[in-house]
């Protein structure tokens, strides 16, 4: 199977690094810059073929970028790609914690019982989201943030590096939790 990495910054260092550690690795990539650290064929975004799974490799560290960045994973969806999640070999996630389609979970991450991460959420290093708690589509849960149990966490919303959402806390779609800050209910 065809399996493509989409961008090729710096966040999809560490997406290359985890499907190849869960033996799945990548067979193209698609960005509009070369990426010299990369030995495999570059395509176009619109020349991926036809039937091809991906993984998004963008980053995003504003809500804007966020945005971007799910529109790019729709947009592959509308074409009928099919997006990966990718969960690092030594992230926990909860047998009954739920992941969509393009989800991506890094290394150290912990997803507790009941949780649901969106649509091409991001869930990063060392980051944690406790029982049922849900992380809306295309939000990233930054290095070392912790959301407590029972939180909602809105689209693209970005919390940030340390940061902690008390339990119960909602967050909106588009917001910024500032890094090592608390965000309350």
């Amino acid at each position: 199977m065809t399996l493509v990495l989409v961008g090729a910054g710096g966040h999809a260092k560490t997406i290359v690094e985890m499907m190849t550690a869960n033996g799945t690795p990548f067979t193209a990539y698609a960005d509009p810059q070369p990426a010299d650290w990369l030995d495999l064929p570059q395509v176009a975004e619109d020349a991926i073929p036809e039937g091809a799974a991906f993984v998004v490799g963008i980053g995003g560290v504003t809500p804007a970028a966020l945005r971007g960045r799910l529109g790019v994973l729709d947009a592959l969806c509308a074409r009928g790609l099919a997006a990966r999640d990718a969960i690092h070999p030594s992230a926990i996630v909860s047998a009954s914690a739920a992941l969509a389609a393009g989800a991506v979970v890094l290394a150290g991450a912990v997803i507790q019982p009941g949780a649901v991460i969106g649509r091409g959420a991001i869930v990063n290093t060392g980051a944690i989201v406790e029982h049922d708690s849900v992380v809306g589509e295309g939000a990233h849960i930054a290095p070392g943030a912790i959301v407590l149990g029972g939180c909602r966490i809105g689209a693209c919303a970005l919390i940030g590096a340390g940061a902690v959402v008390l339990p119960g806390g909602k967050v909106a779609p588009d917001a910024l939790v500032p890094a090592l800050s608390r965000a309350a209910a």
